[in-house]
């Protein structure tokens, strides 16, 4: 046992500091927290008893004082996927660079996850919270919320709360991907995806299918509904997406037939690629593949696949400073922000 090692240590207060320095109290505070003029001696004596002590402001009880935790919560639906692992980077840039810390909850797609993560949130004291929610119906947020709580949504928008918004222009994207396909000369455009309402398909993909469907209305082309298919989840493992539905479906429409693949998001992308692959489908001679998000694989994949790019870290950064600002302003009047995703054509289309 080291016998330099003290048995009774005691944390050094702002009163051993004062009495270290030789001055008041008040004086280490208004050092510590630049509340007042001191003169630059007075500044040099309680910076010195400071180090010597190896003193650390109690953050819990400064926060408790100006009534701010100086943290910001994020509950994050599905944290496998990098897109938001790059919307989390995003936020927590932009939160620290003005002092806030950042917790961060995975939801794992489950809303009684996150109802528990938003309750744990706000009895913890943060000062806001941003939300990628598992449902549309958010209105147990009434339950756990004061009306005017900073929040802000980022990447699906919900329905019975109000709230700033974060969004990828979804509608806009998913035309300028069915559009490139279609004027390639691909009639057979087949819609895979996972979708992540309870029950019903979430606003996002819905507006993914709505600007398939304009696309293919503008080309005078006639939808066929067997070509659009859907399935709740997502939340499995890679390994497990392999298999999934998403490589059913994709058996299923290889004898429709189909001509072109556009994927609602790269987790259905996976069982796509791979039952294309096990089917020896020649990628694009026979079949042409397109996905949301730019996972690190598709530039990997042998064709490379193409991408609609979200600009997940501007999206998280976006979101951050509409919370900074409601944090600041608590206005009643939302806003609801819709960013444009870019689009990398590869091998693959």
């Amino acid at each position: 046992m080291d016998s330099n090692r003290t048995t009774n240590y005691r944390k050094p207060t702002m009163k051993d500091v004062a009495e270290a320095a030789g001055v008041s109290i008040s004086t280490v505070s208004h050092v510590l927290n630049g509340t007042r003029f001191v003169s630059a001696e007075t500044i040099s004596k309680v910076e010195n008893a400071v180090q010597t002590l190896k003193f650390r402001v109690n953050p819990i009880a400064r926060n408790l004082r100006s009534g701010e935790s100086r943290l910001i919560g994020f509950v994050v639906s599905n944290l496998e996927s990098p897109f938001y692992v790059n919307i989390a980077k995003g936020i927590e840039k932009t939160v620290n660079a003005l002092g806030y810390q950042l917790i961060l909850i995975d939801s794992a797609e489950k809303k009684s996850a996150e109802i528990k993560s938003i309750e744990s949130l706000y009895l913890r004291g943060t000062d806001g919270i941003i939300i990628a929610p598992t449902t549309t119906d958010c209105g147990y947020l009434k339950n756990i919320l004061p009306p005017d709580f900073p929040l802000v949504f980022v990447d699906r928008q919900p329905t019975a709360y109000n709230a700033d918004c974060v969004l990828l222009n979804n509608a806009g994207a998913s035309y300028k991907a069915t559009r490139h396909l279609l004027n390639k000369g691909y009639t057979r455009i087949g819609f895979v995806s996972f979708h992540f309402g309870e029950s019903d398909i979430d606003p996002t993909i819905m507006e993914r299918i709505a600007g398939y469907k304009q696309a293919h209305r503008e080309a005078g082309i006639e939808i066929a509904d067997e070509l659009i298919n859907t399935v709740p989840g997502g939340s499995s493992t890679p390994a497990e997406l392999l298999h999934a539905e998403p490589y059913l479906i994709m058996k299923k429409l290889l004898g429709a037939p189909v001509q072109a693949v556009l994927c609602g998001n790269s987790l259905a992308a996976i069982g796509v690629y791979r039952c294309l692959k096990d089917a020896e489908i020649p990628i694009p001679e026979k079949v042409a593949l397109i996905t949301f998000d730019d996972d690190l694989w598709l530039s990997m994949a042998t064709p490379r696949i193409s991408a609609v790019v979200q600009p997940a870290e501007f999206m998280g950064s976006t979101a951050a400073k509409q919370l900074l600002k409601r944090i600041q302003s608590k206005t009643k009047t939302y806003k609801t922000l819709h960013l444009d995703a870019e689009i990398i054509f590869r091998e693959s289309c």
